[in-house]
């Protein structure tokens, strides 16, 4: 009787051990499965976050040959268009901002900033 007993615990014990070693051994396979399906969603997201960033640094070096157009525009057109009196007039009454657009030549600029009340 205590040989069926023997027998018998054996069995039992070897089918949770086979049980537990099955429940192991598929763990790992979906865990390795899991980390593959990981780095490829991460590798999908760094490729995305690398193209958002590219296009953005394309975008804002448009954005800035835009705005270097429109100040080499404006710039021009002061020159041509207004008389140095009223680019004068124009720098006394922006004393206290900044000057975005350059339109004047350096040896106005120069003597503006010397002198801001000559007219």
């Amino acid at each position: 009787m205590i040989d069926w007993i023997l027998i018998l615990s054996a069995g039992l014990l070897g089918w949770a051990l086979g049980i537990a070693g099955m429940y192991i051994i598929n763990q790992r396979k979906g865990g390795q499965h899991s980390v593959k399906e990981m780095e490829k969603k991460l590798d999908d997201y760094q490729h995305k976050v690398e193209e958002h960033f590219a296009k953005t640094a394309d975008l804002i070096d448009n954005l800035t040959d835009s705005y270097q157009a429109v100040f080499s525009h404006l710039s021009e057109s002061a020159e041509k268009l207004l008389t140095d009196e009223q680019i004068r007039h124009q720098l006394i009454n922006r004393r206290s901002r900044e000057v975005t657009i350059k339109y004047l030549k350096s040896d106005d600029d120069s003597e503006i900033n010397t002198n801001p009340s000559v007219d």
